[in-house]
């Protein structure tokens, strides 16, 4: 089960001492109308849980009220670029069922949608602040930047500029840009207090001294992210940013640059961490955290879906298994709480173990199924069958067959080719867990079962069914005074070589008459030797 940690103030940290926090009332952040949101991840890599439920949450917002979704790529951090990274971010939207309706590839009113491309836009609003004194120039050189960190450090203060370049003379910053000196341009951070008005964590009140000059533009001439997703959010219409809750301590800067600009601010929603099972923050460097892993592992996207859904965010009711309509019905802002949520696969497991039921239970999902399991079988076994056999292995109604059959004790389509081998290939009664099984069986019953009346008789039954199955063999161990619990024991080992897995009956329909009575005449074989 999920399990949720209350957020500790010390994770914010260096800013643990530069703001209060207030009472708040979740229950009145319905909204109704519609909004515009955004997604703006970086092309660092593949898209990780916590980008995942972020997008997932301003996707369900937008649904909800029938509003619109963007994406926007924050490409401006040249150096951690990784090729390739905005196309798996499409694509694993696109599995993941997240539709956007503005961005790369779809296009919108407010072009481009990559920040790289729009560096003039935030120039030229860096040259309005500079104007209006909320923003100044600084020349200071790494290695006194350098400096001024190891001085903090040591006098135990938080690592902030120390603002040197803000005393410079317009005639001094004149020379500098005459030399072609390279500058950054920082935040003239006022005096005062910054009030954040969350929807998830309420008033929170922060002290400006505590707040840095963050550099707003770079010598190379990009934007950081405080410049360019405040100018970015104003100008595409953002009414409400969804993010994770690292970037609270950030959004007083934000608030400030909103108020130099004199526009009107979004609406805040910050989400809570997640955690590791530890109480570790999430990271990529903490295991399976990027969507792919997920995809390869076999889970289904609902199912990703609904248990990313659940981090941080539960309904008003006991439900919880949910398709994306579903999603869409039941979520509210107002359920969105600041309890961090640890990420638990066991959790995840379930979940897609009841989606896998759901999909199983119409032939639309059925086939669904039965198309990832088909890769699946090929790969593990494409080398040991036949080619006859493997065209009826892989047929469809052969595999949805087996999908029925095993679906209740399986969490996951990838459990099927190792937990069931039996299958799609003969059976291996050499195997330790074979040659166990053997040892438990009643002897009675196992050469009751390999005696040539039981041949007979299941090859002469009029249809190969579990139900005709089942109701012979129970006949058949009341004709020789066993008990039918042994003999189908037995008829597993015979035609399973496995201790466990669905109905002998239901397996034997599945697998066929002339298979079984192959693996049989086998072991018939076998014992006479």
């Amino acid at each position: 089960m999920l399990r949720f940690v209350r957020p500790s103030l010390h994770l914010w940290s260096p800013c643990r001492a530069s703001f209060r926090r207030f009472a708040h009332n979740n229950a009145a952040n319905e909204v109704v109308a519609p909004v515009r949101v955004r997604f703006a991840p970086s092309p660092t890599g593949n898209l990780h849980l916590g980008g995942l439920r972020t997008a997932l949450l301003n996707y369900l917002l937008a649904r909800k009220t029938n509003g619109t979704m963007i994406l926007r790529i924050e490409d401006t951090d040249r150096n951690r670029l990784v090729p390739g990274s905005v196309d798996m971010l499409i694509n694993a939207l696109d599995w993941a069922g997240i539709e956007f309706q503005e961005g790369p590839g779809k296009g919108g009113p407010h072009m481009p949608y990559f920040q790289s491309e729009r560096t003039e836009v935030y120039r030229s609003h860096a040259d309005e602040l500079l104007q209006n004194g909320s923003a100044y120039r600084c020349f200071c050189s790494a290695d006194r930047l350098k400096h001024v960190r190891e001085r903090s450090a040591k006098a135990g203060k938080p690592m902030a500029y120390d603002r040197h370049c803000l005393s410079l003379s317009s005639e001094e910053i004149e020379k500098k840009l005459a030399a072609n000196e390279p500058f950054t341009i920082r935040l003239n951070t006022p005096e005062g207090t910054t009030v954040v008005h969350d929807r998830v964590y309420g008033k929170v009140e922060f002290n400006n001294r505590t707040i840095d000059d963050a550099v707003l533009m770079k010598s190379d001439g990009y934007p950081t992210y405080h410049l360019a997703n405040v100018i970015d959010d104003h100008l595409m219409g953002i009414t409400h940013v969804l993010r994770g809750e690292e970037w609270l301590p950030s959004t007083p800067k934000h608030l400030i640059l909103y108020e130099s600009f004199g526009w009107t601010p979004p609406q805040f929603v910050h989400l809570p961490l997640l955690l590791n099972a530890d109480k570790s923050k999430l990271s990529k460097r903490s295991g399976d955290v990027h969507l792919e892993d997920y995809m390869k592992r076999g889970y289904l996207p609902e199912a990703v879906m609904n248990f990313v859904a659940l981090l941080g965010w539960h309904p008003d009711s006991d439900q919880e298994i949910f398709d994306s309509d579903e999603l869409v019905q039941a979520f509210s802002l107002a359920q969105v709480n600041n309890s961090n949520a640890i990420v638990t696969l066991d959790k995840l497991d379930w979940i897609n173990k009841q989606h896998l039921l759901r999909r199983a239970s119409t032939p639309s999902g059925m086939d669904s199924l039965v198309k990832m399991l088909q890769p699946l079988v090929k790969n593990a076994y494409g080398d040991r069958l036949s080619k006859m056999s493997e065209e009826h292995r892989l047929d469809t109604h052969y595999l949805a067959g087996v999908i029925s059959t095993i679906k209740d004790r399986i969490r996951n389509i990838n459990d099927i080719p190792n937990l069931c081998s039996y299958f799609f290939v003969e059976p291996e009664w050499k195997s330790d867990e074979a040659a166990a099984l053997f040892k438990k069986l009643k002897k009675s019953a196992l050469k009751a079962s390999l005696s040539s009346q039981y041949f007979d008789d299941l090859s002469k039954l009029p249809d190969f069914t579990a139900t005709s199955i089942k109701e012979y063999i129970h006949r058949f161990a009341d004709q020789h005074q066993l008990k039918a619990n042994h003999v189908m024991m037995a008829t597993r080992y015979i035609v399973t070589g496995t201790r466990v897995g669905a109905g002998v009956a239901e397996t034997m329909e599945v697998l066929g008459r002339e298979t079984c009575l192959r693996r049989l005449q086998e072991q018939i074989s076998r014992q006479a030797e």
